[in-house]
């Protein structure tokens, strides 16, 4: 299986991308920290490093053809690489909830656009796109991440609309709070931004995504660990959840 990995240099990225190369898939890992990519290769054959700006249409066509011709057809996609900025969102600069949107919204679509009809064609493959609870739970202060992780989701529902018929299976995964680097520069940033609360191990959020695509029909949306229950309480209680995210949060 050749395999595309984003935001390979670090987190979630990284282990994905260990994790599949250690189960024999040929993985591309993609990134524009090429320091981060070498050391997510160390000791893997089976792994090649391409750095990319997924912000980039062009760069992100360019890349995945190289990856193409190199590697062969993708067949799994595991699109990780995410931004995360923080601030009041009436003071927030506006160059920050441009980057936000360009790197995790329309990266999302850079990268669907450039892998997901050779896919179509082969009539198979897997897209896995990491959205949040917080595009369905926006939070104070977080209002680019989450406005840019709702595009997402709307984006893979969409997605898996269009191409169901063609094999593609389309997988939304929306943890919450998850202990990565994204995670610590928020909290670096404003340490009370996510409650004072440590997130999930990033290996069972991977583990809920390896057992939902091992259905025969895996879901459009998974929400691992402790997001199920606040993604159910954000539809039956979403004034009672609001608030005591704002109350949380401050």
């Amino acid at each position: 299986m050749i395999a595309l990995v984003t935001g390979a240099a670090s987190g979630m990225g990284r282990i994905a991308a260990q994790r599949l190369a250690a189960a024999g898939a040929t993985v591309a890992a993609v990134d524009i920290d090429t320091e981060g990519l070498a050391a997510t290769a160390l000791r893997s054959p089976n792994t090649r490093t391409f750095r990319c700006d997924i912000a980039d249409a062009e760069d992100v066509a360019t890349v995945v053809e190289r990856i193409g011709a190199e590697l062969g057809p993708i067949e799994h996609l595991v699109h990780a690489a995410g931004l995360c900025r923080v601030g009041p969102i009436l003071d927030q600069p506006l160059d920050e909830l441009d980057r936000v949107h360009r790197v995790n919204y329309l990266g999302t679509a850079h990268l669907c656009r450039a892998v997901v009809p050779g896919m179509v064609r082969a009539r198979r493959g897997t897209v896995v796109l990491f959205g949040s609870l917080s595009g369905w739970l926006p939070s104070p202060r977080l209002a680019a991440y989450s406005a840019s992780k709702s595009a997402v989701a709307a984006y893979a529902e969409v997605l898996a609309a269009e191409t169901g018929a063609s094999g593609v299976r389309v997988l939304c995964v929306c943890p919450g709070q998850v202990e990565t680097p994204l995670a610590e520069g928020v909290r670096a940033v404003d340490s009370a931004a996510l409650g004072g609360l440590r997130g999930a191990d990033p290996e069972r959020v991977l583990d809920a995504v390896d057992t939902a695509l091992q259905r025969n029909r895996p879901p459009l949306f998974l929400f691992p660990g402790s997001s199920r229950p606040l993604a159910w309480a954000r539809r039956v209680a979403p004034g009672l959840l609001r608030r005591a995210v704002s109350a949380g949060t401050r």
